[in-house]
C-alpha cells in the first residue's frame, strides 16, 4: 500500500527536471515505461527480491506515475489505488460527468479485471461496494455489478470496491479505494442559492410500488421549518397536502443505489408517510436530498460543534488543532457558509436583544408602578393598623413596640462600636507618639504592645458578643416582622369580609323593602277583588251562556288570526321569491339590452363603412368615364356590366343591413318597454 508519491521522486529531481520529464513523457511514452521498469527492478532488489505484495506496490506506483505525468490513453479518468492478495490485474476508474472533471457525485465508477497487465483478456468479477469515512465502513446494498453511480450520499466519503472472481475463487480479492468525493460546482451553486432563499419546490413522480404503471405528479416543497408533499391540482383532491416539521429522526431521504433518479422520502415512521419518488433528473434528486439534510442539520447540529471540529478551542489552549487537508474539503466554501450562518445568527441576536431591551424597559416601568402601589398600600395598611391598635390595642402594638426597641438597641450598639474603634485608633496614635518622645526601651514597648493586644482582644470579644446578640435580635426582628405582616393580612381580610357583609346587609334591606311593598300591593288588590265579588249580584244562566259564546268566538277569532298570519307569511315569502325572480329577469334583460346596444353600435359602424364604400364606388363609377376617354367606350360593354353587377350586390347588402338594423331597433324598443313595465312593478 503506497501513499502519495512526492513529485520529486516521480520526476527524479528538481521541479525544472520534473517539467522536462513530463514533456519527454508526453512525446516518448515508451522510454518512460522503460525507465519505470528499471526503477521497479531496483525497488525489487531493495525489498529483497521476494514477492512481498510487489504487484500491488507496482500497480500503485504505476497509478501515481500516470496520474502525475498525465500520459496514457486514460489520463482524463481518475484511477484508484489497488491492494489485496489478488492474482489478476484489477483497475477501478472514475468517469467524471461534470465540467470540472474532479471526483464529484455526478460521475460513474467502473471496475475492470484482466488476466494480466499486458494480456487484456477480461474476467467476470463480482463487486462489493462500500463507503468509508475515517475508520467507519458502510456497505452499499443491492449492488454487485462492476458499475456504480455516485450520488449525494458519497460526498465527503471514499468508495471502497472489493472485487472477486466467482468462477475462480482462488485468485483472491482486490480492493480499490477512490475518494473523497466532492459536490460538483454547478450543484454547489444551486444549493447555496436555495439555502439563501430558504425554500424551494421540486416536481417529482410518486410511484405507489416498484411496478406502478401510472405514477402521480406531485411537488416536494422544502422550507427551513417543514417539508411538504403537495398535489399540484389539490383544489379538487382531498388531503392534498402532507406537512411535517423537522424532528430528530425525520424526514429522511434514502437514495436508490442503482437508479440515479429514484429515492424514498420518509416523513415519519408511519407506513402511509413513506413515499417512493422518481425525480426529473439526477441533479434534482441530489438537490432534494442535500437541501433537506442541510435544513435538518441547521436545526439539530450546532455551529459550535462544527467550529470545535475545525479550529482550536480557546478554552483549552495548547491543545493540538484539528488537521484539515486540502484534498478533503474546500475551506473557503466552508468559511463562506459559516460566515453566512454567523451573519444570520447575528441578525437574529440583534432582534432578540431589541425585544429583550423593550421587555426590560417595560419591566422597569411595571416595577416602578408596583413599588408605588405597594408603598401606597403599605401606608394605608399602617394607618389602618395604627387606628386599630389605638382603638383596641392587643399583641400587634406590643410587637411594634418591641420592634422599635430592637432597632434603637441596634443603632446604639453600632454607635458604641464606632466610638470604641475611634478610641482604639487614638490610643494607638498616642502610644506611638509617647514611645517616640520618651525613648523607652524595647521591653517596655513590647509590654505595652502586649497589653494593647489583650485589650483589643477583649474589645473584639465584646464586639463579637454584641454582634451575636445583634444577630439574634435581627432574627427576632424578622420573626416579629413576619408576624406583623401576617396580622396585617388578617386585618385586611377581616376588613374585606366586613365590607362584604355590610354590602350584603344593604342588599337584603332593599330586597326586604321591595317584598313588603309588593305584598302590600297584592293584598290591596286582593281586598278590592273580594269587595267587588261581594257587591256584584249572582250571574244568571243567560249571562253565563253569553260568556261561553264570547269565549268560543274569541277562540275562533284567535285561530283565524293565526291562519291569516301564516298566510301572510307565505305570501311574503312568495312575494320575496317573485321579487328575486324579477330582479334576476331584470338583470338578464339589462345584459341583453347592453348586448343589443353593442350590436347596434357595431351595425352603425358597419353601415357607415358600407356607406363610405358605396360613396367611393359611386365616385369611382362617375370618374371612370371622364378619365378613360375613348378606351372606356371601347371596353364599355363588359366593364359596365361588371360595375352594374357589383353595384347591385352592394345595394342588396345595404338593404339587408338596413332591414337587420330596423329589426334590432324594434327589439331594443320592445326591451325598453318591458324594462319600463318592470321598473313600474
Amino acid at each position: 500500500r503506497l501513499g502519495v508519491v512526492p513529485e520529486a521522486q516521480v520526476g527524479g529531481g528538481t521541479p525544472a527536471h520534473l517539467s522536462a520529464s513530463r514533456r519527454s513523457a508526453r512525446h516518448c511514452p515508451g522510454a518512460l515505461r522503460g525507465r519505470a521498469a528499471g526503477r521497479m527492478q531496483a525497488l525489487r532488489q531493495l525489498l529483497g527480491g521476494g514477492d512481498v505484495n510487489l504487484q500491488a506496490f507496482s500497480e500503485s506506483l504505476r497509478e501515481q506515475f500516470w496520474r502525475r505525468t498525465g500520459g496514457g490513453a486514460e489520463g482524463s479518468h481518475h484511477r484508484a489505488g489497488v491492494s489485496g492478495d489478488h492474482r489478476f490485474h484489477f483497475t477501478l476508474q472514475f468517469e467524471p460527468r461534470s465540467e470540472g472533471g474532479g471526483l464529484c457525485q455526478t460521475g460513474v465508477l467502473e471496475a475492470k479485471a484482466f488476466t494480466g497487465p499486458e494480456e487484456r483478456s477480461p474476467l467476470r468479477i463480482s463487486c462489493q461496494w462500500k463507503r468509508r469515512i475515517g475508520a467507519h465502513v458502510i456497505e452499499i446494498p443491492k449492488i454487485t455489478g462492476p458499475r456504480y453511480h455516485a450520488s449525494a450520499d458519497d460526498i465527503g466519503m471514499e468508495i471502497v470496491c472489493t472485487a472477486t472472481c466467482p468462477d475462480e475463487p482462488v485468485m483472491g480479492q482486490a480492493h480499490g479505494v477512490l475518494g473523497p468525493f466532492e459536490l460538483d460546482p454547478i450543484t454547489r451553486m444551486s444549493l447555496e442559492n436555495l439555502l439563501a432563499s430558504g425554500a424551494s419546490s421540486f416536481p417529482a413522480r410518486h410511484c405507489r410500488d416498484q411496478d406502478d404503471p401510472h405514477p402521480r405528479d406531485l411537488q416536494i416543497r422544502v422550507t427551513q421549518d417543514v417539508v411538504k408533499v403537495v398535489h399540484p391540482g389539490g383544489a379538487h383532491i382531498g388531503n392534498d397536502e402532507v406537512c411535517v416539521p423537522y424532528t430528530a429522526d425525520f424526514p429522511k431521504v434514502v437514495l436508490h443505489p442503482v437508479d440515479p433518479c429514484k429515492f424514498i422520502l420518509m416523513l415519519n415512521d408511519e407506513p402511509d408517510k413513506k413515499y417512493q419518488f422518481q425525480a426529473l433528473s439526477r441533479t434534482s434528486r441530489d438537490l432534494i436530498a442535500l437541501l433537506i439534510r442541510c435544513f435538518h442539520s441547521r436545526r439539530y447540529v450546532a455551529t459550535t460543534f462544527i467550529l470545535s471540529r475545525l479550529f482550536q478551542n480557546p478554552a483549552t489552549p495548547g491543545a493540538p488543532m484539528t488537521s484539515v487537508q486540502a484534498g478533503d474539503f474546500d475551506i473557503h466554501s466552508l468559511a463562506e457558509r459559516l460566515a453566512k450562518e454567523l451573519n444570520r445568527t447575528v441578525s437574529q441576536l440583534e432582534v432578540v436583544e431589541r425585544v429583550v431591551r423593550n421587555a426590560n424597559a417595560e419591566k422597569s416601568e411595571l416595577q416602578a408602578q408596583l413599588r408605588e402601589t405597594i408603598a401606597s398600600y403599605t401606608d394605608a395598611i399602617e394607618k389602618l393598623h395604627t387606628q386599630l391598635t389605638n382603638a383596641k390595642g392587643g399583641p400587634a402594638a406590643k410587637l411594634r413596640v418591641q420592634l422599635h426597641e430592637a432597632r434603637n438597641m441596634h443603632t446604639n450598639l453600632q454607635l458604641e462600636l464606632q466610638d470604641v474603634r475611634q478610641q482604639l485608633a487614638e490610643e494607638e496614635q498616642l502610644a506611638r507618639a509617647s514611645g517616640e518622645t520618651s525613648g523607652k526601651g524595647p521591653g517596655t514597648a513590647v509590654a505595652e504592645v502586649e497589653a494593647l493586644r489583650e485589650e483589643i482582644q477583649q474589645l473584639r470579644l465584646r464586639i463579637s458578643a454584641s454582634e451575636g446578640d445583634q444577630h439574634d435580635q435581627n432574627k427576632r426582628d424578622l420573626t416579629r416582622a413576619e408576624e406583623l405582616r401576617r396580622l396585617r393580612a388578617d386585618v385586611e381580610m377581616l376588613n374585606s369580609e366586613k365590607e362584604g357583609l355590610e354590602h350584603n346587609n344593604l342588599q337584603a334591606d332593599k330586597e326586604k323593602a321591595e317584598l313588603i311593598e309588593n305584598f302590600v300591593y297584592v293584598k290591596g288588590c286582593l281586598d278590592k277583588l273580594q269587595m267587588a265579588s261581594l257587591e256584584t249580584p249572582a250571574a244568571s244562566p243567560e249571562h253565563e251562556r253569553q260568556v261561553a259564546q264570547l269565549k268560543a268566538t274569541y277562540t275562533q277569532v284567535v285561530e283565524e288570526r293565526n291562519r291569516l298570519a301564516s298566510r301572510v307569511d307565505a305570501l311574503d315569502r312568495d312575494r320575496e321569491k317573485q321579487k328575486q325572480q324579477k330582479e334576476a329577469a331584470l338583470e338578464r334583460l339589462m345584459n341583453a339590452n347592453a348586448h343589443l346596444l353593442e350590436e347596434r353600435d357595431r351595425l352603425d359602424k358597419e353601415k357607415a363603412r358600407i356607406s363610405a364604400l358605396y360613396q367611393r364606388t359611386m365616385g369611382a363609377m362617375g370618374a371612370m368615364p371622364a378619365s378613360s376617354g375613348s378606351n372606356a367606350q371601347a371596353e364599355g360593354g363588359e366593364s359596365s356590366a361588371c360595375d352594374q353587377a357589383t353595384l347591385d350586390d352592394l345595394r342588396k347588402q345595404l338593404a339587408e343591413k338596413r332591414q337587420l338594423l330596423a329589426e334590432r331597433e324594434r327589439e331594443g324598443e320592445s326591451l325598453r318597454q318591458r324594462l319600463r313595465k318592470l321598473a313600474m312593478v
